[in-house]
């Protein structure tokens, strides 16, 4: 059996900051996702109210290729995350990327929808194959539009690449205000051909005909 595309959709909301749209960014990825003829290859998991000592039991219980952290950035570039009490708990920026460097044998894409995370995304590209961040603030519904147009692509078999053309693209048709300022960044050494989630064929000889299997690439490769 062929290992699903694991997606950890993380969110944090803490009661001292402004209340944004988590689960409908939840809701959105996974409708988005069922649109797609590849949708049973994604096994979406959601965890909500992330403290810092969550992530990696998180990231070793499923082993995902895919982070998703859906709330709110600090302008000095920290991802905000749920402390004692429902207070807020900012992420060391260098700490985020050491702890991802681990994981970095099967995480392949860091996305983190949040506003002023442009520096945060920028280095976790140094150990992760992709990542997205942005350089201002962003609308909460342009951060749902988004995510959806993002994951709806990748449920169409896109990659990762084009997956993000494709967001951008929805945003400017749709024109929402504040929609501006998603990056894509690639690891420098990653292969210019890698089209991560791949879809490719193996073709198998039956008695009666040659069938084709559409397969995702969910295993990270290096060399």
């Amino acid at each position: 059996m062929t290992k699903k595309i694991g997606i950890l959709f993380l969110s944090a909301n803490p009661w001292t900051t402004g209340r944004i749209l988590v689960d409908e960014e939840a809701r959105e990825i996974s409708e988005r996702l069922q649109e797609g003829p590849y949708r049973d290859k994604f096994e979406l998991h959601n965890h909500g109210a992330l403290r810092p000592n969550d992530l990696q039991r998180l990231l070793l219980k499923y082993e995902p290729q895919i982070v998703h952290f859906s709330g709110h950035g600090s302008k000095r570039q920290q991802i905000v995350l749920n402390g004692r009490e429902g207070r807020t708990k900012t992420v060391d920026l260098q700490g985020l990327t050491d702890v991802l460097a681990l994981y970095n044998s099967h995480v392949r894409l860091v996305l983190l929808n949040a506003c002023f995370t442009k520096v945060q995304a920028r280095s976790i590209s140094e150990v992760v194959n992709y990542s997205v961040g942005t350089d201002n603030a962003i609308g909460d519904r342009v951060g749902v539009a988004f995510a959806g147009a993002f994951y709806r692509a990748l449920g169409f078999g896109k990659s990762v690449r084009d997956a993000f053309e494709s967001a951008r693209a929805e945003l400017a048709l749709t024109k929402m205000p504040r929609s501006r300022g998603f990056e894509l960044f690639v690891k420098d050494s990653l292969d210019k051909g890698d089209s991560f989630p791949r879809i490719y064929t193996i073709r198998t000889a039956s008695r009666r005909a040659t069938d084709t299997q559409f397969l995702f690439e969910a295993e990270a490769r290096f060399k």
